[in-house]
């Protein structure tokens, strides 16, 4: 534990992104392993916050897609029953 610090955390997220894993993955991630962390520290087995000074994966808009209307439709009816859309406008 004494070797766990602010380098290992970045380290865990940067090794996320490299291999790919979406940024709802990466931050879902970054969000247990920082309560962890936290909790530790709170506890007081860790003189400093290990998260402290760690950047947390940030949303890239240019990355989002946002569907048209007909995509939309054509979602909806390629779907099994199984799968429900919720828009609001």
């Amino acid at each position: 534990m004494s070797t766990f610090d602010h380098k290992v955390v970045d380290g865990f997220i940067r090794t996320l992104e490299r291999n790919g894993a979406g940024l709802a993955t990466q931050s879902n991630a970054f969000d247990k392993v920082k309560s962890v962390l936290v909790d530790a520290y709170r506890l007081g087995i860790y003189t400093e916050n290990p998260v402290l000074g760690v950047k947390p994966p940030q949303y890239d808009p240019e990355r989002a897609v946002i569907p048209s209307p007909a995509q939309l439709r054509d979602i909806r009816t390629a779907g099994d029953d199984r799968f429900l859309l919720i828009a609001d406008s």
